[in-house]
């Protein structure tokens, strides 16, 4: 007899989530590889073709998610267990939010104290309103294509994951969402001018201790949103702002969100949130919804 709580039963639909959302990166990605596209260099922008290509990557795994749950169960009971519904009290929602937004900025401010001690990054000025408002803008405008990743990573995949191990569940989709990243980091993507066998680790290790973070306010709110704004915060706030501040070019394996020296704050707060949920059973708790939303029963 099976346990009520093995894989099998807990996790429907993962395997065929992974397989549809990996392959669609690759098939997104394909005309930059056949135009022979790579960034050498920080200074290089984004050419029209790749932020097309990267648009459509973002939105496979939302894609995916409604339509595996949508196909199971039904288009109305596929918004309540992907978390587009709201199940805490606005104002709580809201302060979770906010509180969302402000975690990778702390966690790039740390990154780059260390990057200045090292003589990685050199800040310059603080940023004013003449650069913080064309921000503000685009983060509004781009919601919808980070709310298409993590409606896939933190609304259907993330519940799967957690029923097979808890604590590792929230680190193993961390890593799964850095090796999703693959065919642009590959292209010099996140670290341009950086050997491909370099980039691609430090891209899933950087991912799975963000992940883990972006995945703990999505187990604590019950929603994606917030999820969401951890993720808008990260590429549209504390990325840009990591240029902006500083006098010279910054090397994105050196300094900002996505290099090394974020590492130590980044893995502190993993070590917290296993330590909270370790003492308080907090993780088991958190997650319970989820999983009996996953399972096919009616969540409490």
């Amino acid at each position: 007899m099976k346990r009520a709580n093995s894989p099998e039963r807990t996790s429907p639909g993962l395997f065929p989530f992974l397989v549809i959302s990996f392959v669609g990166a690759w098939l997104t990605m394909v005309p930059l590889w056949l135009d022979g596209l790579r960034r050498t260099s920080a200074e290089q922008e984004t050419p029209p073709l790749a932020a097309v290509c990267m648009l459509l990557m973002m939105v496979v795994p939302a894609l995916t998610a409604f339509g595996l749950t949508a196909h199971r169960r039904g288009a109305r009971e596929a918004v309540r267990v992907l978390g587009l519904l709201r199940s805490t009290p606005w104002r709580h929602e809201l302060r979770c939010v906010a509180a969302a937004l402000t975690i990778p900025l702390g966690l790039t401010a740390a990154g780059l104290a260390l990057s200045t001690l090292a003589g990685w990054y050199v800040p310059a000025h603080l940023p004013g309103p003449g650069t913080v408002a064309p921000l503000v803008l685009s983060a509004l405008v781009s919601v919808p294509l980070y709310f298409g990743e993590e409606l896939g990573w933190q609304g259907y995949m993330l519940p799967r994951l957690v029923a097979r191990g808890r604590f590792r569940g929230l680190l193993l989709g961390g890593a799964i969402w850095g090796a999703w990243h693959v065919p642009m980091t590959a292209l010099g993507g996140s670290y341009p001018g950086h050997p491909v066998v370099l980039g691609i680790p430090v891209a899933v290790v950087t991912a799975m201790l963000f992940g883990t973070v972006i995945a703990t306010v999505r187990l604590a709110t019950g929603s994606v949103w917030a999820a969401v704004a951890a993720h808008v915060s990260l590429n549209e706030f504390a990325l840009p702002l990591t240029r902006h501040v500083s006098g010279e070019l910054v090397d994105p394996l050196l300094a900002g969100p996505l290099s090394i020296t974020t590492w130590p704050a980044s893995a502190l707060v993993v070590v917290g949130i296993w330590l909270t949920y370790r003492r308080r059973g907090g993780l088991h708790a958190a997650t319970g919804g989820v999983v009996v939303a996953v399972s096919g029963r009616t969540s409490p």
